[in-house]
């Protein structure tokens, strides 16, 4: 059976983009499971002890028999350098458990942070996360990542990024990218582009 993981932002007992993370779940189990049940993640989470204050992942795997909740206290990990690693065949549409294939592209990183995944010639995401390009003051992301991100979705409704096809090539066009992901923002830390490296 595959089993798809949820990694949920809880700050001081707040749960973030609870409906972001509903329509991902409900899509992904009516893509790869025929089901069309709808999720309550409010309720669902309802019953599981969650703690009141600090920042924590929580980690919901499921499928369409099972809902598992475990909560992860999270430091944020800083992001100094990225190395391009080419796959032409990775797919990630969902957000599966089973990461097999990220991690071995991860292991290619050598001495830096993380990796920039291109596929066919145009950039991706993290292993990790979706990535945001500045240039001109303004934010854009890949128009086709692996996996469309509940943060990416959110900034992209509210208008604050923009999509854009960005080939490896025109990556130094840029002059710094972000990592987000449910558990990091627009607030975290730049990253020039002089510190990817090809």
């Amino acid at each position: 059976m595959c089993q798809l993981i949820e990694s949920i932002k809880l700050l001081d007992g707040i749960f973030y983009n609870l409906d972001y993370h509903e329509r991902r779940m409900e899509a992904s189990l009516k893509k790869i499971f025929g089901s069309r049940s709808l999720i309550n993640l409010q309720n669902k989470l309802k019953g599981h002890n969650r703690p009141d204050t600090g920042l924590f992942k929580c980690r919901v795997l499921y499928d369409v028999n099972l809902f598992e909740v475990q909560y992860i206290a999270y430091q944020m990990a800083s992001q100094r350098s990225l190395k391009i690693v080419v796959d032409n065949t990775i797919e990630y549409e969902h957000k599966y458990a089973n990461r097999v294939n990220i991690e071995r592209l991860f292991d290619k990183r050598e001495a830096c942070d993380d990796i920039i995944i291109v596929k066919n010639g145009f950039v991706t995401d993290s292993s990790y996360t979706n990535i945001l390009f500045r240039q001109d003051n303004s934010w854009y992301t890949p128009e086709n990542p692996l996996l469309r991100g509940v943060k990416r979705e959110e900034l992209l409704d509210r208008g604050l990024i923009k999509e854009r096809e960005i080939l490896l090539q025109d990556v130094t066009k840029y002059e710094s990218i972000k990592l987000i992901n449910a558990m990091r923002g627009l607030e975290q830390e730049e990253i020039g582009v002089s510190n990817i490296v090809f």
